[in-house]
C-alpha cells in the first residue's frame, strides 16, 4: 500500500469493539433480492431539495445556491421534480455552522444511534427519515426509513455516484444482529448504531464508507464501501452535507408517533495531514436546532448530541 494512502478513523469508543468485519457481500446480494422503489426514490430527491429552498439559516441568494447545489448532486432527473413541492420538511434534527461543515481536513466521520421503534405508531402512513451526513459534500447517507407503519428499510445513498447513488437496501427485519436496546432519561429505546466517514486516500481519491453495530458479536460490520476521484472543494462547497440528525418528514402533520430520534451523535476528523483527532459528541455551539411544526415535540434534548420526539 503507497505510503501516502490515508487510512479511516478508529471506531467510535462508546461501544465495545471487535474489530471491524467486512459483509459487503452479504448486504450487496440481500439488496439485489429488494424489489426497487421508484416512489421513494422519487420523494427522497423531491424532499431533498425542500430541504434546501426552506432552511432557514439562510438568505435568498444563499438558499438559491443551495438548492442548486442539491439538484446538480441529485443528477439531470432533479431538475424535472423542481417546483413540484412535498409536504413536511424537518421534524427535529440538527444543522451544522459552517464553519464546523468545513471544519475538517482530510476526513470526517459521522456516528449515532438512530432512536427507531417499529413499528413508527401513530398516523404515520408515507414516509420518514431518520438520516444525518458527515459534513462531506459527496459522502454517504446511511439512514433508517419507514413507509408507513409496517415497511421499514436501512438505506444507504451515495451523493458521489450521480448515476447510481442507491446502493444498500435492507428491509429492517432482516437486522436482527444490529437493532440493540438504549436507555435514555429513563426510557428504553430500540436503536440502530450507524457509522459512517469519508476521507481522502490518496492526493486525487476518496472512499465512502457506512458500517453498523453488530451486538451479537460486539464489533462494526462494514457493510457499504466506495471509492472514488474527487477534490477537496467539492468536499467542502456546496450545500450537500450540511445536515447531522435528523427527522426527514414528508407529511403535513404527525399525531400519536412513537419516539423517534438520535442518540450519541458524535464526530471526528482529519487534518490536512490525514490525522485522526478524537471522537467528540456535537457541541451545541457546531450545530442549529431545526423543526417545522408538523406535529413533533421533543421528549428531551441534550443540546446537541441527542434528542427524541413524539407527536
Amino acid at each position: 500500500m503507497p505510503s501516502n494512502v490515508k487510512t479511516g478513523p478508529q471506531p467510535p469508543s462508546h461501544l465495545p469493539n471487535a474489530g471491524i468485519e467486512d459483509v459487503q457481500a452479504q448486504f450487496a446480494s440481500l439488496t439485489a433480492k429488494t424489489p426497487v422503489d421508484n416512489n421513494f426514490r422519487t420523494a427522497f430527491m423531491k424532499s431533498k431539495m425542500r430541504l434546501a429552498h426552506t432552511h432557514p439559516a439562510v438568505d435568498l441568494a444563499a438558499r438559491d445556491h443551495a438548492v442548486k447545489s442539491v439538484m446538480n448532486a441529485l443528477g439531470p432527473e432533479a431538475s424535472d421534480l423542481f417546483g413540484q413541492p412535498i409536504p413536511g420538511g424537518v421534524g427535529e434534527g440538527f444543522f451544522y455552522t459552517s464553519a464546523f461543515k468545513t471544519g475538517w481536513g482530510h476526513g470526517t466521520s459521522f456516528a449515532f444511534d438512530i432512536v427507531c421503534p417499529t413499528p413508527p405508531g401513530g398516523n404515520i402512513s408515507t414516509y420518514l427519515y431518520l438520516t444525518a451526513t458527515n459534513r462531506s459534500g459527496l459522502g454517504v447517507e446511511a439512514f433508517l426509513s419507514y413507509d408507513g407503519q409496517n415497511d421499514t428499510h436501512f438505506r444507504v445513498y451515495d451523493w458521489a455516484r450521480t448515476s447510481a447513488p442507491w446502493q444498500t437496501d435492507i428491509p429492517l427485519s432482516g437486522l436482527g444482529n444490529y437493532l440493540r436496546t438504549d436507555s435514555a432519561h429513563g426510557h428504553p429505546y430500540q436503536a440502530l448504531p450507524v457509522w459512517n466517514s469519508t476521507w481522502r486516500i490518496n492526493s486525487t481519491s476518496y472512499r465512502n464508507q457506512a458500517l453498523l453495530y453488530n451486538h451479537v458479536r460486539g464489533g462494526w460490520d462494514l457493510v457499504y464501501q466506495y471509492d472514488y476521484a474527487a477534490t477537496d472543494t467539492q468536499q467542502k462547497t456546496g450545500w450537500v452535507g450540511s445536515w447531522s440528525a435528523i427527522v426527514e418528514t414528508f407529511q403535513p402533520m404527525y399525531n400519536h408517533t412513537n419516539p423517534v430520534g438520535a442518540l450519541t451523535i458524535q464526530l471526528i476528523s482529519a487534518d490536512n495531514s490525514g490525522h485522526w483527532g478524537s471522537w467528540a459528541l456535537l457541541a451545541a455551539s457546531n450545530a442549529t436546532v431545526r423543526n417545522d411544526n408538523v406535529g413533533f415535540h421533543v421528549a428531551f434534548l441534550d443540546a446537541d448530541y441527542a434528542f427524541t420526539v413524539t407527536s
